[in-house]
């Protein structure tokens, strides 16, 4: 489905030969050229002169310009994703600052409609339904700018964040967004269970957090095809760490498609967490100042169910103190809440 959708936008702005149009979809050859062959069956696209065309309308926009044009690997927001950008700017100019006591931070705003666009890219954008776990970065505000999804669910522990984002919503008149108070470390409610096309979520960074957050949210997915995506940083996952979730990924039927690598910068001055430095680890190994510059970063990694998703078998956190901490947290703050050890 989703390759048939990346042709029908890619077709939508211009006729395309076979060589141009593969371009613009994910799958391998076989497949490509006979989802082409299916939909020439149908009636639904034709091909003539060499070129492939639309023969009827597609409820789908043309495609959105969204690759840097230079190196055509990278995101560059313009058009529409640039204006997506600046009415997230403005929409979001009073959202609620970091908490220590759930580790938060946000990335910056240009990071978040690029995560946006690149989901657009990748075919996971219109008309999915699409699963949130932790929002500090209002990833569904801006998927609400964009009109695009089916259907978002947010599932936040931080009230504040929830009242934001519902407030957005009703001051935009956007039904499909819905957004609910839960923490990860309970257990995923019924009914939010095999109903989602894609999934995103800033894991915690500990062992036992990265499975529980990508646990949880891999239970809430429809099945073979289904899409995640999360951030993943080298500043408190070191490549022991990235091995271990690998394999967790793997055995859960997933393949890793792309990475991104620092594709998101927390920015300093906007989190204003200089007070989340006083309890940091890092701090007592060195005499440091409060950073001058933006060095927390995230890579930005999809990955895509090629068998019926399946959660492994893991040994789940059972305090806010094994969540939040382990041996690599040297820039997690240490808070009462943190360091509880009972749920």
């Amino acid at each position: 489905m989703r390759v048939r959708k990346q042709i029908f936008r890619a077709l939508k702005k211009k006729p395309m030969t076979f060589w141009e149009l593969i371009n613009f979809q994910d799958s391998h050859i076989a497949e490509f050229t006979k989802t082409l062959k299916e939909l020439m069956e149908e009636g639904t696209i034709e091909y003539k002169d060499h070129k492939f065309y639309l023969s009827k309308d597609v409820p789908l926009r043309a495609k959105e310009p969204v690759l840097c044009p230079i190196c055509g690997i990278g995101v560059k927001l313009q058009g529409f994703f640039l204006e997506v950008f600046k009415q997230f700017v403005e929409d979001t100019k009073d959202r609620p600052l970091p908490k220590s006591d759930y580790d938060q931070g946000f990335v910056r705003p240009e990071d978040t409609i690029s995560r946006v666009a690149f989901m657009y890219e990748r075919g996971d954008l219109e008309d999915q339904e699409i699963f949130i776990l932790g929002d500090d970065d209002l990833l569904s505000v801006a998927i609400g700018l964009t009109g695009m999804a089916k259907r978002v669910t947010v599932v936040e522990i931080d009230q504040r964040i929830v009242n934001f984002i519902r407030n957005f919503c009703e001051r935009k008149g956007i039904n499909w967004i819905v957004v609910r108070e839960y923490n990860a470390l309970k257990e995923l409610p019924p009914e939010e269970k095999g109903k989602y096309d894609v999934f995103i979520t800033d894991p915690v960074e500990t062992s036992k957090g990265l499975k529980l957050f990508v646990g949880r949210c891999i239970e809430a997915l429809k099945g073979k095809g289904s899409v995640g995506y999360m951030g993943l940083t080298h500043r408190e996952a070191s490549l022991n760490k990235w091995w271990e979730f690998e394999r967790f990924l793997i055995e859960a039927g997933f393949v890793i498609t792309d990475i991104l690598r620092d594709f998101s910068v927390y920015p300093e001055r906007e989190n204003m967490w200089e007070e989340f430095y006083k309890t940091y680890e890092l701090m007592k190994w060195l005499p440091l100042s409060i950073p001058d510059t933006d060095w927390y970063k995230s890579s930005f990694i999809r990955f895509e169910a090629v068998t019926e998703p399946k959660l492994p078998e893991f040994d789940p956190p059972r305090s806010p103190k094994e969540l939040y901490l382990d041996e690599e947290a040297w820039a997690t703050p240490k808070t009462p809440r943190t360091m509880e050890e009972n749920l």
